[in-house]
């Protein structure tokens, strides 16, 4: 009898991690005097006591609730920003990390159990300190201020939790830095996989498997009381850049949720000065400008997934985890088998066949959009496509302007060299498409068709929370008029020769909260098919000013 050569490594839960509270990065988590309760909306004025500042931090909101941030340290400049991205959006980005990291059976129960084990099985499980170093030398020192400031609101927002929080029947958990370096977000923004269950005329269960890692939490009912049109499915986006003009881009991957899966944020300290959007669990900023070059990302299309029928005989290693699951007094222990293919999603027990699935976003460097913080620094087309080289997940095709007037785009994707069926090394920047300066003076890039669907030409901004007539009531945004032609919630013009000419739109708003004057403010411009300016120099922002909130370090 053949017995399989297997490894057994044992994985702490989930729950063990993220609810520590001492010292190091997690020192935050101490109450201070200096930092009452939190307000019912975020604080946009007067003076907040931070703890783990170097020197005073400056938050300047403008009448479209976009943070200026002006700090004299990078350190500070990105514990702020986790801080300021938390304010408005903590439960946001509490409900994304619990669906990224595989943990909303803990919070949301039983039903969750298959979609939390299959999304923590496509997650990093090499080299920390290579992972890390992949992204850039001050990577893991960004991501540690950034966390530190997060978990500053969220020690604020455990005494006294957001009405989100209060409505969901949770409170909010403090981060790590290794929270940003999962993988579910770009997992789902490679689905080849899905594709060559097709192609390979493969059973439907292994499609349906796949289709459970990262699938969007949902709710059933509230765990407090709520007093008191569906979307469409649309093309990934479209983005173009012409010769000594503007950089254009729509980002409409998503449907038309609330709060908008978009963040916009301009940061300014010695090495940085950038504006743009970005994810809200995440430093940096994704696609926008600094004061030489504006950038886009579309998607492009990619095989970066392959599926292997292997025999359940064969070598493996073996990897035991635990799911806390709300309403049960013990966790759900489950095994996830690793061949030297990857991660084994589907068996067929009748023919000794299991199901692996190989995906280069395993690798070293592949978090979805951390690679940013390189590009954001980016001053020549030489520098863009050197940080690009760093940019491993998801594939994209990125494009570039600079306030010289020069064109480019780069694909960026860690892609393999396949010899038939077995992988053999990675394609370089180099032999991915990219050009510079075309003839046509132009370049452009055209998003990943979407399903089609009949679009209404009412829409609503439907909030995760919102079941239930008082809840929707209380949280969704609409019925609203759709705009008259690009109707995606997030879109930018660039404007190199003066950036304070350029313009964006994140609909609904800045804020999560409905107590808040940017919970729906953009609505409207977003339904006339308008934007707003993107103020970008000192003057500009102070003319437009709404508030300004002081960080104070503690002394």
């Amino acid at each position: 009898m053949h017995v399989p050569r297997t490894t057994r490594i044992r994985v702490a839960p989930w729950l063990a991690l993220v609810g520590l509270c001492s010292g190091g990065i997690l020192g935050a988590c101490k109450k201070s005097p200096s930092m009452p309760a939190p307000p019912p909306v975020a604080q946009v004025s007067g003076t907040i006591v931070l703890p783990g500042l170097a020197a005073p931090v400056r938050i300047v909101r403008d009448r479209w609730g976009v943070p200026h941030i002006y700090a004299r340290t990078p350190d500070d400049l990105f514990e702020a920003q986790g801080f300021v991205q938390a304010q408005d959006r903590l439960f946001q980005m509490d409900l994304w990390r619990r669906a990224a990291q595989g943990s909303l059976s803990e919070v949301l129960g039983a039903n969750f159990i298959e979609r939390d084990a299959m999304t923590r099985r496509f997650q990093y499980r090499g080299d920390v300190e290579g992972e890390w170093a992949s992204y850039g030398p001050d990577t893991k020192t960004i991501a540690t201020a950034f966390v530190r400031g997060i978990n500053a609101w969220v020690a604020r927002a455990l005494e006294h939790p957001p009405d989100e929080f209060v409505r969901a029947g949770w409170k909010p958990a403090f981060w790590l830095p290794a929270d940003l370096l999962n993988r579910t977000d770009a997992f789902l923004a490679s689905g080849d996989a899905i594709e060559e269950v097709r192609r390979s005329k493969l059973h439907a269960v292994v499609a349906d498997a796949i289709r459970r890692v990262g699938t969007p939490p949902f709710f059933s009912t509230m765990a407090a009381p709520v007093a008191a049109d569906q979307t469409a499915t649309r093309s990934d986006g479209e983005a173009a850049a012409a010769r000594g003009g503007s950089l254009s881009f729509s980002d409409a991957h998503h449907n038309l949720s609330h709060p908008s899966f978009r963040y916009i944020v301009h940061l300014k300290a010695p090495g940085w000065n950038v504006i743009g959007v970005t994810s809200p669990w995440l430093p940096g900023v994704a696609a926008g400008h600094n004061e030489r070059v504006a950038w886009s990302m579309t998607p492009v299309d990619v095989d970066t997934q392959d599926i292997y029928a292997e025999s359940m005989k064969g070598p493996k290693t073996l990897i035991n985890d635990a799911i806390i699951v709300k309403g049960r007094g013990d966790p759900f222990l489950y095994e996830t088998e690793i061949t030297r293919h990857g991660a084994v999603v589907a068996f067929d027990r009748a023919n000794n066949l299991e199901y692996a699935v190989r995906w280069s976003g395993t690798e070293p460097g592949a978090a979805g959009e951390l690679a940013a913080l390189a590009v954001d620094r980016a001053r020549t087309w030489i520098d863009f496509r050197a940080a690009l080289a760093r940019w491993k997940m998801p594939a994209r095709r990125a494009l570039y302007l600079d306030v010289e007037g020069n064109v480019g785009f780069q694909d960026a994707a860690l892609v393999p060299i396949r010899r038939g069926r077995e992988w053999s090394g990675w394609l370089r920047t180099d032999s991915l498409p990219h050009g510079f300066n075309p003839t046509a003076g132009r370049v452009s890039a055209h998003g990943l068709a979407g399903e089609t669907a009949a679009i209404s030409r009412q829409a609503v901004f439907a909030h995760v929370l919102g079941t239930g007539a008082a809840a929707r009531q209380r949280f969704n945004i609409g019925p609203v008029v759709r705009p008259p032609e690009d109707d995606s919630p997030v879109r930018a013009v660039l404007e190199p020769h003066d950036w304070d000419r350029s313009r964006a739109i994140s609909a609904p708003g800045q804020s999560e909260s409905p107590g808040s004057p940017h919970f729906a403010d953009l609505v409207r411009l977003w339904s006339n098919g308008e934007y707003f300016p993107l103020v970008f120099s000192d003057g500009a922002v102070r003319a437009n000013t709404e508030a300004t909130l002081t960080l104070e370090p503690q002394r």
